[in-house]
């Protein structure tokens, strides 16, 4: 009887040491929510297209943010390549297409010496506001806004300053919402290290406010009242 349990013994021994040796499952690591990565949102590449830049804010004063897209549409024109805006709103877990315009941001080579005049874009104040710069010794640099009203995208604002070092600078900064225009001239001396500074109100209320789709930034005049002086903006 002896012998019989101890035989037992050394086979439930050897049984267990066999269920050792195997291998285990390995539970898997989870990862905690405030760990995981957000599920992308739209990020496949448009063909044709080459993202340039993007912002995010509220332009319809809801609350909610849109996003706006600016690319590269490999189009040729006079001046480089064509650039477009897509505005998108959010719907659920997607971006979905609410507009998009061309002519408001500058074609790659319209910068002359200093090559892509494009500088940004932002969403500030429910406004989408673009800046641009070129020129070679002469300087000129362009910041437009505009705003979603009347069921359509509006310039309501354009600052442009042109001019060069030691010479003068001219800034207009139009508001085409109210019609006031501030002109400021500097003029420079760098010989004698004199800086002469006039400035000038204005007001021209235009008819009706230049669209964002199809706007080319300084291509557009506008003869001051009384005066000789010229905008393009």
């Amino acid at each position: 009887m002896k012998k019989i349990y101890t035989t037992a013994v050394l086979l439930v021994v050897f049984f267990s040491m066999l269920n050792c040796n195997k291998k285990q499952p390995i539970p898997k690591k989870k990862t905690p929510q405030s760990e995981r990565k957000p599920t992308p949102i739209n990020t496949a590449p448009i063909k044709g297209l080459t993202l340039l830049t993007e912002a995010t804010g509220d332009l319809t004063n809801d609350g909610i943010p849109e996003k706006i897209n600016v690319y590269d549409t490999q189009k040729e024109t006079d001046f480089g390549t064509e650039r477009l805006i897509h505005i998108l709103k959010k719907n659920d877990t997607k971006w979905v297409l609410w507009k998009k315009s061309i002519g408001p941001i500058l074609p790659s080579a319209h910068g002359g010496m200093q090559g892509d005049p494009f500088e940004g874009i932002s969403i500030e104040r429910n406004c989408i506001v673009i800046h641009h710069s070129g020129g070679s010794h002469q300087k000129w640099s362009y910041t437009h806004r505009y705003r979603y009203q009347n069921n359509e995208w509006q310039l309501i604002g354009a600052t442009t300053h042109f001019g060069a070092a030691c010479d003068y600078f001219e800034t207009y900064d139009y508001n085409l919402s109210t019609g006031n225009i501030n002109y400021r001239k500097e003029i420079e001396n760098c010989e004698t290290a004199h800086t002469k500074i006039e400035e000038q109100q204005f007001y021209k209320k235009l008819k009706s406010l230049p669209l964002m789709d199809g706007f080319y930034p300084g291509n557009n005049e506008l003869k001051l009242p009384n005066t000789d002086l010229l905008i393009f903006y």
